[in-house]
């Protein structure tokens, strides 16, 4: 059996054509999984109208803590199928991606996870805006020297979830999803990074999902009073380390081509973060501090320069450039200062989350 876990929170009535898109698949021996992860009232009316309407295939469970990795983890945890096909709750499955993915998987059992390129649509579902996307490694690990690719395996496709499938065997045995990355945001890297250890990846023939692109204003509302920059630093710094952590376990933290490319990571990451911080009120300093770091780390960053120069101009103008519909600050967060920023992206990771005993 296949249990097709969908994650819910504030999708509303796009998550009837999600649920559709299940029960219209090729394959017939599935069950689907609704994790409410504290949704919405609109969203709850939809998933319960769908479950009291199929009680024999369709489950709705609840988990209370906050974070896309709790609710995959409970829901692979509680699913009675052998497969497990996740799905975003905005996101469409196309007819045969259950079948089609399940006979690849049977046919190849060296793979840890199958997973497909996708239809990029409108905010709508009526437009295909691009075609047979096809996800790529994560992009600090393109240049990374041969001799870390061969014995740590970072040259996965960094594959989107609503797109993975794999069995409930090896899930377990990578550890599932790390709750540190709670509510979201690099979970899918990390947890692709480990079952990579496990299996090599395979790509499905067809297109597996429709990816539905959301529009600012469904973005503002899912993410608020959710997903802030501390946490999405913190995020970011605790992924670096742990990739610093399996350098330093196979002894090559020494190598100097190894070395060389963490400094060009470190150095990007350091300037992107300045640019949610330059959008912010009270920002434009420590963005400053981030860009200057960044320069620091690597003298040929030279974007980072450009945006420098960019952290000059009026804050009309730079809250129209650099502000970010994914994340809720308005102002500065009181927890990011000068010694966050000279101690991030160091390899050491250590926060307060990671004393709810979380690694």
């Amino acid at each position: 059996m296949i249990s097709v876990v969908i994650p819910i929170f504030r999708s509303g009535e796009l998550l009837g054509e999600a649920i559709e898109s299940v029960l219209n698949q090729t394959e017939k021996d599935w069950e689907l999984i609704l994790v409410d992860n504290n949704a919405s009232d609109e969203t709850l009316r939809v998933a319960e109208k769908y479950q009291k309407n199929h009680r024999d295939r369709i489950r709705l469970i609840h988990e209370p803590i906050q974070g896309v990795s709790y609710a995959r983890n409970l829901g692979i945890q509680e699913a009675y199928g052998n497969f497990i096909a996740l799905l975003d709750d905005d996101d469409i499955m196309y007819p045969a991606r259950l079948e089609d993915q399940k006979t690849l998987l049977k046919n190849r059992p060296e793979v840890s996870i199958v997973y497909g390129s996708y239809d990029r649509v409108s905010f709508d579902n009526t437009t295909v805006l691009e075609e047979k996307v096809i996800d790529h490694p994560f992009p600090h690990f393109l240049n990374l020297p041969p001799i870390l690719k061969e014995s740590l395996r970072l040259d996965q496709v960094d594959a989107m979830p609503s797109t993975i499938f794999f069995e409930k065997h090896r899930a377990n045995l990578s550890g599932l999803f790390d709750p540190h990355f709670s509510p979201c945001f690099l979970e899918d890297t990390d947890f692709n990074v480990r079952m990579h250890l496990l299996g090599d990846f395979a790509r499905s023939d067809a297109q597996v999902i429709r990816f539905r692109t959301p529009s600012p204003h469904f973005l503002q509302k899912k993410r608020k009073g959710m997903l802030f920059l501390y946490r999405q630093l913190q995020n970011q710094d605790y992924f670096f380390s742990k990739i610093v952590r399996k350098i330093e376990q196979a002894g090559l933290i020494e190598n100097s081509d190894v070395r060389r490319v963490l400094i060009v990571w470190k150095s990007r990451w350091l300037k992107e973060a300045s640019f949610h911080l330059l959008g912010l009120t009270g920002g434009v300093h420590l963005a400053r501090l981030f860009l200057l770091r960044a320069i620091q780390e690597s003298p040929t960053n030279y974007g980072a320069y450009k945006h420098l120069f960019r952290s000059m101009m009026s804050k009309e103008k730079r809250v129209l450039r650099y502000g970010n519909s994914h994340l809720t600050d308005t102002n500065l967060p009181l927890e990011l200062n000068s010694s966050f920023v000279s101690d991030l992206f160091s390899g050491k990771h250590k926060c307060e989350f990671c004393t709810l005993g979380i690694n």
